[in-house]
């Protein structure tokens, strides 16, 4: 079972007593919590000590994570994509007062199961229990996983209205639109083509952490969205303290088969044969596990790695 933190002489609007059991860890000026902290999922808070003091209530599966996605925004908050996304109040008064003017404390550790749904229900009853109790004036949303309550700058309205612009469709057309029938030799082209992305996970002193197949596995275990980590693979810039290395993997082998030399050889892509034999993606694509000769001369078979 969890440890509860227990709060009492509760007032609203962060007028509040919190007991005197919680850990309280100072922050740097770069953000970073001067302390260790333990690997779990966690309902935590951010404290404004200067002038009157207010207050942020956050929860995670990863903690850690979740400090360094806080953590980098606020510090890059002047690039377009960071601009407007986030705990708006929270970053604005970091950037206003600094992160040496706030203290960072666990309100609740919560023990999870091995069920990710069920997880994020538990996590989430535990933040709203706090957000609650506590009324945090530094939290735009008081619902626990929403962003009712969220205001967007114009900026943010006049690019959704352009992307929106021209994509509505009217009820009447709905039965004119004809379905899209992808054939089983469309979806053997595709998937000839399809790579995967292995990646490996490393410390500030270069000691791997773990390894992972996919990048989807990768997003899971750091408990983070497969955005993230495509995000990291096109710009470079890690968003924690860990290092990231990408591995392009096949996720097919090709094998072709010499019929006149009796020569087996493995390739990665289709392109790799078009341009090893000088034939063309179309053919090689046809002929591939349908146990018949290419030109006469070459079998191709495909199987999973």
């Amino acid at each position: 079972m969890p440890l509860f933190v227990l709060l009492y002489n509760i007032k609203v609007k962060d007028n509040i007593l919190l007991k005197n059991d919680i850990l309280w860890y100072d922050i740097n000026e770069n953000g970073y919590i001067q302390g260790e902290l333990k690997y779990k999922s966690a309902v935590y808070i951010f404290m404004k000590t200067c002038e009157k003091k207010s207050f942020y209530v956050g929860a995670s599966l990863q903690l850690r994570n979740r400090l360094s996605n806080h953590r980098s925004r606020i510090n890059n908050w002047n690039k377009d994509y960071y601009n407007n996304n986030g705990s708006l109040l929270f970053y604005n008064s970091v950037l206003k007062y600094g992160w040496n003017n706030f203290k960072f404390g666990i309100l609740e550790y919560v023990n999870l199961s091995d069920n990710k749904d069920i997880n994020k229900s538990v996590l989430l009853q535990r933040e709203q229990y706090y957000l609650n109790v506590i009324n945090p004036s530094l939290n735009v949303c008081k619902i626990a996983g929403s962003s009712l309550g969220v205001k967007h700058g114009i900026s943010f309205s006049v690019n959704l209205s352009k992307a929106r612009r021209g994509k509505k469709i009217k009820t009447k057309k709905l039965k004119t639109i004809k379905v899209r029938v992808i054939t089983s030799d469309t979806r053997l082209k595709l998937s000839s083509r399809s790579i995967g992305i292995k990646v490996k996970i490393f410390d500030n002193l270069n000691n791997l952490v773990n390894e992972f197949p996919t990048m989807t596995s990768a997003a899971k275990y750091l408990g983070v969205s497969i955005r993230t980590i495509r995000r990291i693979l096109n710009t470079g810039i890690s968003y924690d303290d860990y290092i990231y290395m990408f591995e392009t993997i096949p996720e097919y082998t090709l094998t072709v088969f010499n019929k006149e030399s009796n020569i087996i050889r493995e390739y990665s892509s289709v392109r790799a044969i078009s341009k090893d034999l000088g034939i063309s993606t179309p053919s090689i694509s046809k002929h591939i596990n349908r146990n018949e000769l290419l030109k006469g001369i070459y079998l191709i078979t495909k199987k999973k790695n």
